[in-house]
């Protein structure tokens, strides 16, 4: 064996911040990391978890066999560590370092110390690493380095992004001759520790290929392995040299409880689902009734749940949940929603109930999305902070840095935890090229995923979809999709992705029955027609308004019968003119509220509050009366809200026909207050649709005359006028009867047909606009067949960049908004609450921001000191409102332009 204490590859791995409370070494040996990280990687990947016993399966090898060989690749993940670049990066007063001089210094841009991994590798072959003796292989040297380093680039990648190698004789600038021979050392020593087995089987095409495929599992499991191995609570630094062999059993120890205190990886027994009453407490629906009875098929399963709103799709969806769990078939489950607001309400339905799914003690359960800092419900759920390493360099996180952050972090941590609740995005991130994709993806590993609202998803976000559903298919995941407006082109191109997954025919017999359940598995398609209850099925008569002060005296009217109104225009420009208008037509303008997205989130939650105490569900005839509402689409995406009178301006039907369940939405007595089970006391719901007057040969500006930012949100005039046509005919909105027969006259196979020909060159740039998301959406996905490599995608992007999960041709700015105080003192709009940044800040289309008032120019040092108190808005916009010609806020309207703009869109 090497003399080890010679050997020089005992370099440093990462330098402490100094605290005098708690002193110790300063730096910690670089081998002893390397064996830290395999040693969480060793446990996480232990031959009796399913993960590890699902994969090895996958690529031919025993369990034990597959735990050796990754923990081997697992100590070589810091292996560009070994170079003389990155070990010159910090000076140490002991004779115990080598101290080295390279011709160039380290770079952690271009040359980081996980790209310098793969050089040292290279290198280290060709001055005579002998692979044949090392794998126990007679193949040739080329078909072994090709295999390890597939292997090791799960492993180099720990950062969160697959290495991209560079130019061989550039970087290996960066190297010492001392270097290539410790590299070789240590490469030779961790072999003879682990023992690892290289079947022969393993360098074949065949098993290659198939361990590109898992090769995105064991890179989330390195990236986690290096996170928890860097926790220096369980494996403080260490100086004194040590052999291996010696090392290896205390650090395997200190993994365990690492592992151990994270609560991520402990099992949780699954209460066997025991009857849907006795789960819930009162009479299920029938579709709950069928989530309860349906036979749970072997292998990933997809279910599609359509009916109406009110139905009780969510309590269906946590049935099916725990019978999949109970089966074995996942340990864990993911509920995605489309926006924060839904997610926060999920969350406190889900934390709720969830314990009852599971046997004495239940796990962590995490809400995932950018805001979860501001819900009261999710304040206190962290891990504990780490002792944090200072950085390499400046844009070069050390491991820990990393890890304290992410662990703060609900967004990623959600999807490790064994039950999350969150946004789609979230899970969808899962199957971008942005760093720690793999994380993600592991995180989705025998989980139930959940997706509600799965026709708000516009095109680009369902090609990212069904990606998802693919990849959690060919993992063995199920999936359950709750609908209530889901056109049926759309269910089968998601029930044939599902198929193809499964290698079944990917025919699907259409079915116009609503509410209706769809099971797909290896059995095939099965589909259950069902009807809903009684007391959520409803008509809603429609009626049409054509100008704006029709809107307006129809509001003035009902305001003066004492009748809450809601007014849901299609853009903010549109909503403000006509809050203006109603605010003086109306006696009390006080009762007037405006509801939108151009409010600091601070107003925006104030005014969400003040929205649910009037129109909520435990709403009084006292807080409802007389109250009108100005809003646009935030008030169908977010608010559980009821309105005794509504007027949408037209959308398409899908759209309205979320907008009008916020219309009689609770069932109420007759003085106003809300009873369950009983008939609503109310006259009948009338919906009025803001609209140009229908025709069956409209002009080419039917829309757009009278309707502008109508037509520039919505894209397609040809589809509206199908919606207003439907409409017309019906005079009602009967659901759940009319639901199929509404969808299906805008989006079925054959309604585009229909759509007038005046309209059809707007149509025609639609249609382009819908195949340039597409197109954008498929250059943005993995190719998962290349393996975690940096060709899987045309490009990698850093966290929190410009890839995103959804579309918009609008480029949005985040700005902090500023005030003056009563002393002159310029503070965040927020100040004085906590995350008062946060709440501060706002969103405004580009062409927008790009005309604030700058000012970082009118106050230089004001700007710096934000700048330096806030670390997190050091590239953000800051705004002082009150000092801006051009544009206003107020707590009453958010953002205005101060010019009247009448072309100024949403």
């Amino acid at each position: 064996m090497t003399d080890i204490a010679a050997a020089g590859y005992f370099g440093y791995w990462g330098k402490a911040k100094k605290d005098p409370e708690h002193p110790g070494p300063d730096y910690h040996l670089l081998a002893y990391h390397s064996l830290d990280v395999a040693a969480v990687g060793w446990h996480l990947l232990n031959p009796e978890n399913k993960l590890c016993q699902e994969l090895a399966e996958f690529i031919q090898l025993t369990p034990a066999q597959l735990q050796r060989l990754f923990t081997f690749a697992l100590i070589l993940h810091d292996f560009g560590k070994f170079s003389g670049a990155f070990q010159a990066l910090k000076v140490f007063d002991t004779a115990a370092l080598h101290q080295f001089k390279v011709r160039r210094p380290y770079d952690g841009a271009k040359a980081r110390h996980d790209m310098l991994g793969w050089v040292l590798w290279q290198i280290a072959l060709e001055e005579g690493l002998d692979l044949p003796k090392l794998t126990r292989q007679t193949l040739p040297k080329a078909v072994l380095d090709k295999a390890l380093c597939t292997l090791f680039d799960t492993t180099w990648g720990h950062h969160g992004k697959p290495i991209r190698p560079g130019r061989l004789g550039e970087l290996e600038d960066h190297l010492v001759d001392a270097n290539i021979l410790h590299a070789k050392n240590f490469i030779e020593e961790a072999a003879q520790l682990l023992q690892p087995e290289w079947p022969a089987a393993f360098f074949t095409a065949e098993v290659q290929s198939c361990f590109r495929q898992i090769s995105w599992h064991l890179a989330g499991v390195a990236i986690l392995a290096d996170w928890l191995g860097s926790d220096t609570r369980f494996f403080p630094y260490k100086t004194e040299v040590i052999s291996l062999a010696e090392y290896w059993p205390d650090t395997l120890a200190r993994a365990e409880q690492a592992i151990a205190a994270t609560d991520l990886f402990k099992a949780f027994s699954v209460q066997p689902f025991s009857g849907f009453q006795q789960q819930f407490g009162f009479i299920p629906t029938p579709l709950q009734q069928w989530a309860a009875n349906v036979p749970i098929a072997d292998g990933p399963q997809l279910f599609i749940l359509e009916d109406i709103t009110g139905s009780g799709k969510t309590e269906a969806a946590l049935t099916l949940t725990q019978r999949i769990m109970a089966a074995g078939q996942a340990e864990g489950f993911y509920f995605g929603l489309p926006s924060m607001a839904t997610s926060n309400a999920m969350f406190k339905r889900v934390t709720s109930h969830y314990q009852q799914m599971y046997q004495q003690n239940a796990p962590s359960i995490v809400l995932a999305h950018g805001a979860r800092d501001m819900e009261q419900s999710f304040r206190d759920i962290l891990l504990p902070n780490r002792t944090a390493d200072a950085s390499y360099q400046a844009d070069e996180q050390t491991a820990t840095a990393i890890c304290n952050e992410w662990f703060a972090d609900s967004r990623k941590k959600a999807l490790l935890a064994p039950v999350g609740v969150g946004t789609l995005d979230q899970a969808l991130l899962a199957v971008l090229p942005r760093r720690h994709q793999a994380l993600r993806m592991i995180g989705l590993h025998r989980k139930v995923l959940i997706f509600d609202e799965v026709h708000a998803a516009d095109e680009y976000m369902l090609v990212l979809l069904q990606d998802l559903l693919q990849l959690h298919a060919r993992q063995g995941g199920s999936v359950i999709l709750l609908t209530a407006t889901l056109a049926q082109q759309q269910r089968q191109q998601l029930v044939k992705r599902w198929l193809e997954v499964l290698g079944q025919s990917s025919h699907c017999d259409d079915n116009n029955a609503f509410p209706l359940a769809t099971q797909v598995s290896v059995a095939g398609v099965q589909q259950m027609a069902l009807t809903s209850r009684a007391d959520v099925c409803r008509t809603l008569s429609v009626s049409f308004l054509h100008t704006v002060i029709d809107c307006v005296v129809t509001i003035a009217t009902a305001v003066a019968k004492g009748q809450s109104v809601v007014w849901i225009c299609n853009s903010v420009a549109d909503a403000l003119a006509a809050y203006k208008l109603v605010s003086t037509a109306v006696a009390d303008p006080a009762q007037c509220l405006l509801f939108h997205s151009r409010f600091a989130l601070i107003d925006r939650q104030r005014i969400e509050q003040q929205v649910l105490g009037i129109l909520g569900k435990q709403s009084t005839a006292v807080e409802r009366k007389g109250k009108v509402v100005i809003s646009t689409q935030v008030f169908q995406e977010s608010l559980d809200a009821d309105a005794d009178l509504m007027i949408s301006d037209l959308c398409p039907i899908d759209d309205l026909i979320q907008r009008a369940g916020r219309l009689h939405r609770h069932t109420r007595n007759a003085n106003g207050s809300y009873q369950a089970g009983i008939k609503d006391q109310r006259t009948a719901p009338l919906l009025y649709v803001h609209c140009p007057e229908f025709t069956t040969a409209p002009k080419a500006d039917w829309l757009s005359a009278q309707f502008r930012n109508t037509q520039l949100v919505y894209r397609s005039p040809g589809k509206l006028w199908l919606g207003l046509r439907v409409l017309n005919r019906q005079q009602a909105i009967r659901m759940p009867e009319d639901a199929r027969l509404l969808i299906e006259a805008v989006y079925g196979e054959q309604a585009s047909k229909d759509i007038p020909e005046a309209l059809w060159q707007d149509e025609l740039m639609h249609h382009g606009e819908i195949q340039r998301k597409t197109n954008k959406a498929m250059q943005q996905t993995i190719d998962w067949h290349q393996g975690y490599c940096a060709d899987s995608a045309v490009q990698w992007y850093e966290d929190e960049t410009e890839i995103s999960t959804r579309y918009s041709d609008i480029e949005t700015v985040e700005v902090v908004l500023l005030k003056r105080n009563a002393a002159g003192q310029i503070l965040l709009w927020a100040d004085g609450q906590a995350h008062a940044l946060a709440l501060s800040k706002l969103k405004l289309p580009k062409h927008h921001a790009d005309k604030l008032a700058d000012f970082t120019a009118q106050h230089p040092a004001q700007a710096e000191q934000f700048k330096q108190q806030y670390r997190q808005a050091k590239f953000t916009r800051f705004w002082l409102a009150e000092d801006d010609s051009n544009f206003s806020y107020s707590q009453l309207t958010g953002f205005s332009a101060n010019t009247d703009d009448s072309k100024e869109v949403a």
